[in-house]
């Protein structure tokens, strides 16, 4: 398996805490604890509110102006928006001062530039509170299909004649769901192809059925099991897993995938700094 993004990395256990960072984008998802290298990344995308998703984002943002950093912007569903605010407003309160923050509400397909050609596009998900997951797009350009059976002495010409070969597409690098049901895959094109792909993936086994797990808005092995076929990135990120399973039983769970997808499969905890 050839990871796209192989600094990413952080801790996702379904209730206590999640926070993924990815320090070649500057961004990190959810904020559940505020770690080392999370409080380094300016950019965090919030999937919705749970406090294990949530709980660590003040303290990232005071982290933040406590280093003479610049300060943190949060990109919100817009749903909770309002919330979000009334949260730093408290732990200002607390704290004695505001706290240094640039609160941005999104809504699904609704663009953010981020830099270097990149763009965060929410999609929508389906859990039981307000969600939404992030896709980062990147801006490229390729030959346009009437160029692409020529010769590169015929292109060259073409060029040297001032003829446009070129047409911008926008490209799936990152999707993060945050939680959500396995619907997100049947309804959000991207995630088929997009390079890297972080799914929640909470429940593993019998000892929580896939009806269980749906009704509290959680992803369940089996269902990924039974949809295979539309995981075609190269890269697949197992997250947010059930406290009662540990590294053995996660290790014996993904061997049940099919072999067409385990290879492309990692799966978080990989670290908590």
């Amino acid at each position: 398996m050839s990871a796209r993004f192989p600094d990413l990395s952080g801790i996702s256990i379904a209730g206590l805490e999640t926070t993924i960072v990815v320090p070649s984008l500057r961004l990190a998802f959810d904020m559940g604890r505020c770690t080392s290298s999370a409080v380094k990344q300016r950019w965090v995308l919030l999937s919705h509110g749970h406090l294990d998703h949530v709980g660590a984002i003040t303290q990232h943002a005071a982290r933040r102006a406590l280093m003479k950093m610049p300060e943190g912007i949060y990109l919100v569903p817009a749903a909770i928006h309002e919330a979000i605010e009334r949260l730093f407003n408290a732990a200002g309160e607390l704290d004695g001062h505001a706290i240094p923050r640039r609160i941005v509400p999104l809504e699904p397909e609704q663009d953010y530039e981020l830099s270097g050609g990149r763009f965060v596009r929410p999609f929508r998900t389906f859990h039981r509170v307000p969600s939404q997951g992030y896709t980062i797009w990147e801006r490229r350009h390729r030959l346009r299909a009437e160029f692409r059976r020529l010769p590169s002495v015929e292109l060259a010409r073409l060029r040297r004649q001032g003829v446009v070969l070129d047409e911008p597409h926008e490209v799936p690098v990152l999707s993060f769901t945050g939680d959500t049901r396995i619907e997100v895959i049947e309804q959000t094109p991207e995630l088929g192809a997009v390079d890297t792909l972080i799914l929640e993936t909470s429940f593993l086994d019998q000892r929580v059925s896939v009806t269980e797990a749906r009704a509290m808005g959680h992803v369940h092995l089996d269902e990924v099991i039974a949809r295979h076929e539309l995981f075609n990135g190269r890269d697949v990120v197992f997250s947010h897993f059930s406290a009662r399973y540990g590294a053995p039983d996660i290790h014996q769970a993904l061997t049940r995938l099919p072999d067409s997808l385990r290879p492309r499969v990692r799966a978080l905890p990989f670290n908590a700094d």
